[in-house]
């Protein structure tokens, strides 16, 4: 897993031999969960809304930088 970003306790990654549509992972104290990249919408489980919103917030100014990691990752 390649960790992409940190919102606290919060991490935002991308693994390596995913399939599927292009996403990336949240992982927190007591969740985890995927959001699709293209649309930020959740794929599985829940995480708490104010981690969504700065998440989904910081997803649509960095989208570049989470594609080009899951491209390197996923070829």
């Amino acid at each position: 897993m390649g960790t992409i970003k940190r919102f606290g306790k919060v991490r935002l990654a991308v693994f390596g031999g995913e399939h599927g549509r292009a996403h990336f992972h949240l992982a927190g104290p007591g969740f985890q969960c995927s959001l699709d990249l293209e649309t930020l919408e959740m794929l599985a489980s829940d995480a708490p809304p104010a981690v969504l919103r700065q998440v989904r917030e910081w997803a649509r100014a960095n989208h570049d930088v989470i594609m080009a990691a899951w491209e390197e990752w996923n070829e």
